[in-house]
């Protein structure tokens, strides 16, 4: 066989090797689902038809789905039950913060209550925040200033009488009384037997006696403010002005003595003001309470679905419609300003114009100073009529501003001018 013929013979033996593995191949690629006979590459499988059942994908196969009868399995921290109780030792800690705060040492009770608050939890945490609110309160409105008590004479007439006196002028012919309760007089020499001063500690306890006569009539949390507290820590009595600056934070309505602080301080105190009144004392015991109905309203755990031991058909079990919801207490409906709301306020301009006046009479004529009191008297009327208003944000803005002029006018007063 020459060359040739033996260049045909190698080429027809390749083409029907080449025949014969093509046809291999495709038989391969006919067991092999989502390729196309005849070639490698692989063809798109075709998605599920609408109203096919395909399991979820976050769903194990063979795994049914609970039916909407059946209850739904419940982890035990849902079960759990809110502790509201506080142990023995944080009790202790919460009273030793209450007597540094008793005993006016409020930096070192601020400090105990934070550190309480940062390491506690639950019951005791919120009581914790309700002494810190309560400190912060204290801090704010304490005053910054504290007075001197005034060294009081007594001045003993010809006839017996007898004056208590904050200071004696003494000129040509007489002398000038200032009396303890605000008023100016003037007698004859001839007519006082004696003037002699009055020790310290009896002093103290005759303003202490006078003091506390006036107070015991006060109602409005603003007057005690003004005329209790203010009125002790001008006249030096810090111990006892800061015990009845402890005694206005335990009346419900104490957060309208804010105001004097101003209005924008006063809307920042606010929530302290909440925090020590209880609220977040009271929100975990509303979410005590409410778990205590959820856990009572769940089904036992031998009864809820895929709890059964396998082989056991699965009973149904319907769960128990929650408890109905509780309905939130009335809320006062809120009105808005109508005419005679407006007739109202043109009202307390009227008041604060006048308080006004007297009160610029009273620093321009020492004879006047009973305008003092007349100003404030006024200013207080226009601070009552504010509270029959509608607390819109305008009445809270000027409600603000009479009580800052309530304390400006009191700051002018006498010892016992009011």
């Amino acid at each position: 066989m020459d060359f040739k013929s033996t260049c045909i013979l190698i080429s027809f033996l390749a083409l029907a090797g080449g025949i014969v593995k093509g046809w291999s191949d495709a038989e391969k690629n006919k067991s092999q689902p989502g390729y196309e006979v005849g070639g490698n590459t692989p063809a798109k499988t075709p998605g599920p038809a609408p109203g096919d059942d395909f399991p979820d994908p976050g769903v194990e196969p063979g795994v049914e789905e609970p039916r909407p009868g059946v209850s739904r399995p419940i982890s035990p921290s849902e079960l759990k039950p809110i502790d509201l109780t506080v142990s023995s030792l944080d009790e202790s800690k919460l009273e030793e913060i209450t007597d540094l705060i008793g005993s006016h040492k409020l930096p070192q009770a601020a400090r105990s209550a934070r550190e309480m608050v940062q390491d506690s939890s639950g019951m005791t945490r919120e009581k914790a925040r309700q002494l810190e609110a309560r400190i912060k309160l204290l801090q704010a409105m304490e005053p910054s200033e504290a007075g001197k008590a005034p060294a009081l004479k007594e001045v003993v007439q010809a006839n017996g009488n007898s004056h208590i006196c904050t200071s004696v002028e003494e000129s040509f012919g007489s002398y000038k009384l200032k009396l303890i309760s605000g008023g100016v007089t003037t007698l004859r020499k001839q007519d006082v037997r004696k003037v002699q001063d009055i020790a310290p500690s009896a002093g103290r306890r005759i303003l202490l006696t006078r003091l506390g006569k006036r107070i015991s009539n006060l109602e409005d949390p603003l007057d005690f403010y003004l005329r209790g507290v203010r009125k002790y820590y001008r006249l030096g009595l810090v111990d006892e002005g800061y015990g009845l600056l402890t005694e206005l934070l335990e009346r419900e309505d104490a957060d309208l003595a804010l105001s004097v602080l101003g209005e924008s301080e006063a809307e920042d105190l606010l929530p302290y003001w909440y925090l020590a009144s209880g609220s977040g004392i009271a929100a975990i015991e509303r979410k005590a309470e409410l778990r205590t109905e959820e856990i009572a309203a769940t089904p036992p755990t031998h009864l809820v679905a895929g709890s059964e031991s396998p082989g056991q058909p699965e009973p149904v079990v319907a769960s128990k419609p929650p408890p109905p919801p509780r309905r939130p207490p009335p809320r006062r409906p809120v009105r808005q300003p109508t005419a005679a709301d407006n007739s109202a306020m043109q009202k307390v301009r009227q008041l604060v114009s006048k308080a006004n006046t007297y009160y610029t009479n009273a620093r321009r004529d020492e004879k006047k100073r009973g305008d003092f009191k007349k100003a404030y008297e006024t200013l207080r009327s226009a601070q009552d009529l504010l509270g029959r208003m509608p607390a819109t944000d305008e009445v809270r803005k000027t409600r603000a501003r009479v009580a800052t002029q309530m304390l400006d006018v009191s700051k002018s007063l006498g010892f016992f001018d009011f």
